[in-house]
């Protein structure tokens, strides 16, 4: 189980600002590899419900992801800030490794939701031991081990 969650719902308006956070992230280091974005696309379409009303297409937020200006106050929950912190981590590591750009942009979106440097640091391990948990079970364990090194 991912180690955050919050009980409070995300708005749909709520959903493509976080989207638009994670695709920053990805684009970040000039990379934006077509995995980070299907993996973004997947997190976007898994909060869209038929019937739910009208979202904006994942190309068209695709298309005008810069200048996010994601903030404390759309997203009054800190369960909820910290799971966008998280999230957020998770697609800085999706390529295999987190850039020097990406922990920059990461530790600013983390200060524009007023999760401070202490609390970003420790959601920073939990990410990291989430993602060596989904390891575990390998038979490989200089893989594991490989992989650990690599998160720091």
């Amino acid at each position: 189980m991912f180690p955050l969650k919050t009980d409070t719902p995300f708005t749909p308006e709520q959903v493509v600002e976080v989207t638009r956070a994670m695709l920053q992230i990805a684009h970040v280091d000039g990379a934006g590899t077509a995995e980070e974005v299907a993996m973004i696309g997947q997190f976007y379409d898994g909060f869209r419900v038929p019937g739910g009303g009208e979202w904006p297409g994942f190309e068209t937020i695709c298309n005008d992801f810069g200048g996010v200006s994601i903030s404390a106050a759309q997203f009054p929950d800190a369960e909820q800030r910290e799971m966008i912190a998280a999230t957020c981590i998770m697609v800085a590591f999706a390529d295999g490794v987190m850039t020097e750009a990406e922990l920059s942009a990461l530790r600013k979106i983390s200060e524009n939701l007023s999760i401070g440097n202490d609390r970003f640091e420790q959601v920073l391990a939990l990410v990291k031991d989430f993602m060596l948990m989904q390891l575990a079970g390998l038979p490989d364990p200089e893989s594991i081990m490989a992989v650990a090194r690599e998160l720091g």
